[in-house]
């Protein structure tokens, strides 16, 4: 995938560099032009009339030029870096001093308020629309059985528990709960 993308990127690039030397093959003959216009071997009129077509090909060149690259999509590697990043939002979080966390949050939250003994926030929009997307991808997934959701099974239990339940297995110190069907 990530391969596919380079040749797709170098394939945009190629095109953007022939398309600048199409640029510059009509500017030298706009400047070779004016040159034989000064020398008198032809006319002003005629000059005009070509160095204008040749002007109008120029900005169609500088329009396909910007389509090009207003049209490429993130590199692959820029979206991996990202997802990387994402995921060790917290870790990095809890490294920043007081003051960043500070200017991350003012950020992110645009109210914050204590409801029922419980923090309640308001996100800035872009944020709270991913808040709500994903809020109704987690209730979507929860309806779904065996979605793999249910996290909760595979976790160890303390090896101190007083009253392991019969389908309890112990391993290395550690009581793990073993569901059948």
């Amino acid at each position: 995938m990530i391969e596919s993308d380079r040749n797709e990127q170098a394939a945009r690039e190629r095109t953007v560099k022939r398309l600048w030397a199409d640029h510059d093959r009509l500017r030298l003959r706009i400047e070779n032009m004016y040159a034989d216009k000064l020398d008198g071997r032809i006319t002003g009129e005629f000059f005009e009339q070509c160095s204008a077509a040749w002007r109008a090909e120029q900005e169609a060149i500088i329009r396909r030029i910007n389509d090009v690259r207003s049209s490429a999509p993130a590199p692959v590697e820029t979206a991996v870096d990202a997802l990387r990043l994402t995921s060790r939002a917290c870790e990095l979080f809890e490294q920043q001093t007081l003051s960043e966390q500070r200017r991350l949050l003012q950020l992110l939250i645009k109210n914050a308020s204590w409801q029922q003994g419980r923090l309640r926030t308001t996100l800035f929009e872009p944020f709270e629309i991913l808040r709500h997307s994903n809020l109704e991808s987690s209730r979507k997934e929860k309806e779904l059985t065996g979605a793999g959701r249910d996290f909760e099974i595979w976790l160890p239990r303390n090896a101190n528990t007083s009253d392991p339940s019969p389908s309890s297995v112990s391993l290395g110190g550690r009581i793990y709960t073993v569901f059948t069907a």
